[in-house]
């Protein structure tokens, strides 16, 4: 007799969290608690002896505490013992049966990153918490596993959410990652920040200066009014505790930054008592943003931040819930490399740039130099901004639409600005002051790469195309800051002012 056929939904796995979840989850309160009961027995309190000693000499406020910590785990382990997650061959399930049962489901298409995060708690106990990006719905955490565990089923379902193939998972995790930045010895390091670098981009950052200013006014009012309880109450004290908080973040929180590529595609990992890292998926990418402020200019450095469709916050210093640091701090070479890494063959120093014309300069004098806007087959470019210079990069496929406006100043000029239309998560994706007719004539070309390009990867899926992709490319000197640009090389005569009706948009 033939064998039966095999089922097509057989298990893969099952199982349940950790059994020290609940534990990690309320570690405040069980470390508080143990405390309290340790130093009791150290110093011989008879506190313990009976209930009504401990009901006579402890403060009711501690009971109610030492109440709410024991309720708390009791409902943490009934939550534990009545909840599992399987994984077969087309989706994640998570099942629940406790007083409500419930049954969440997740197939493999819909997820679009998976990140580990390790509390402090979490990290001492050797687990990691699982969260499952799906898009608009809020993220599936899984808290907590082993990080090993972990590691490896993130690696596993970002397999099959790419839409390859992938071996069975194992009862038992495989090969582990290190616990310090979450990578094996089979990933490839692109970029890793020291110390020192963070501390330099905090130093060297708009933020502080900010920080300087709003408490440095006060200070010195109350240093001309002669009042020095006023300038340590109004301006020492809470400048000192915010420059703490604000150097403490951004140290804590981007410490040991790593930018690395792996099987499950480019990985982000950074953080010293909390390690964050997450897989950025490269065609879920909606635009970049290469920023640089005054002081970064004198220190020939950059951030990158990348705007990414339903994709949850990695940094602690105040970015928006859905945008990502790719790179807080870096030099061009690695600015270069971290595109690279997204975006092979993408080389932002080769392309020609077309600037603003010059009858126009006087709409943006500081800004001038920079202003501009480059495309290739992959991305269109843009640049903006005078103390804080930006560029933004936005691939072909991910725009959504283009337009088109002219206000009564720029009709005169003879100038119109365009923005191209993404989820604009990041903010100015947009061409400003370029000559009208050339820019009723990028919005047409514009629309047509967008259609194209969005065809194109209906036959070779990014996504797959990105995870498959060999070595970043080789870091140069590249010169991502040239203020020259094709505009100044125009004669004169080749761009001569018009008359306002000659460029009206209403024609």
């Amino acid at each position: 007799m033939d064998a039966p056929a095999a089922d097509p939904e057989r298990t893969v796995v099952e199982e349940r969290l950790h059994p020290l979840s609940p534990l990690v989850s309320m570690w405040i309160g069980v470390v508080a608690f143990g405390w309290f009961a340790l130093t009791s027995i150290l110093q011989g309190d008879s506190v313990f002896d009976d209930m009504s000693t401990l009901l006579q000499r402890v403060p009711w406020w501690l009971l109610a505490v030492m109440a709410a910590v024991v309720i708390g785990l009791a409902f943490g382990y009934w939550s534990w013992w009545t909840t599992k997650f399987i994984i077969d061959d087309v989706e994640l399930r998570i099942e629940n049966t406790g007083a409500f049962q419930e049954s969440k489901r997740i197939a493999f298409s819909r997820i679009q990153s998976i990140d580990i995060t390790q509390p402090f708690a979490a990290r001492l106990l050797g687990l990691a918490e699982l969260s499952i990006d799906v898009g608009a719905d809020a993220p599936t955490k899984l808290s907590f596993l082993r990080r090993a565990r972990a590691a490896e089923l993130r690696d596993y379902l970002m397999v099959r959410a790419h839409g390859r193939t992938a071996t069975a998972l194992p009862a038992e995790p495989g090969a582990t990652a290190s616990a310090w930045d979450d990578l094996s010895a089979a990933d490839e390091i692109l970029i890793r920040l020291t110390p020192g670098e963070v501390i330099l981009g905090a130093v060297a950052s708009l933020e502080l200066l900010g920080l300087l200013l709003a408490f440095g006014i006060p200070m010195g009012i109350a240093a001309a009014l002669d009042a020095p309880a006023l300038a340590i109450g109004t301006g020492f004290i809470p400048l000192a505790f915010a420059l703490l908080g604000f150097l403490s973040s951004r140290l804590f929180g981007q410490f040991n930054y790593t930018l690395a590529r792996t099987p499950a595609g480019v990985r982000i990992s950074r953080g010293l008592f909390t390690l964050k890292s997450q897989t950025v998926p490269a065609h879920r990418v909606q635009a970049i943003r290469i920023s640089q402020p005054l002081p970064w200019r004198w220190l020939n450095r950059a951030r990158l931040d990348v705007s990414v469709l339903g994709l949850g916050s990695l940094g602690s210093d105040g970015e928006s819930p859905t945008t990502t640091i790719l790179l807080p701090i870096g030099r061009p070479q690695q600015v270069q490399t971290a595109l690279a890494s997204l975006w092979p063959g993408l080389r932002l120093d080769e392309l020609t740039f077309t600037g603003p014309p010059r009858r126009a300069r006087w709409l943006d004098p500081c800004a001038f130099p920079w202003l501009g806007y480059a495309a290739d087959h992959q991305v269109v470019v843009s640049r903006l901004g005078w103390l804080n210079r930006s560029q933004h990069i936005v691939p072909h496929a991910r725009m959504q639409s283009v337009s088109l406006n002219q206000g009564p100043i720029e009709r005169r000029v003879g100038v119109a600005n365009v923005a191209l239309h993404t989820t604009n998560l990041l903010g100015g994706e947009k061409i400003i002051h370029i000559d009208a007719d050339e820019a009723r004539r990028f919005v047409f070309s514009q629309m047509d790469r967008a259609r194209s390009s969005r065809t194109e990867e209906l036959l070779d899926p990014p996504g797959l195309r990105a995870a498959l992709a060999g070595r970043a490319d080789a870091a140069t000197d590249a010169d991502l800051w040239t203020l020259r640009t094709h505009a100044d090389t125009v004669p004169a005569a080749e761009n001569p002012p018009r008359p306002p009706d000659a460029v009206s948009l209403d024609e």
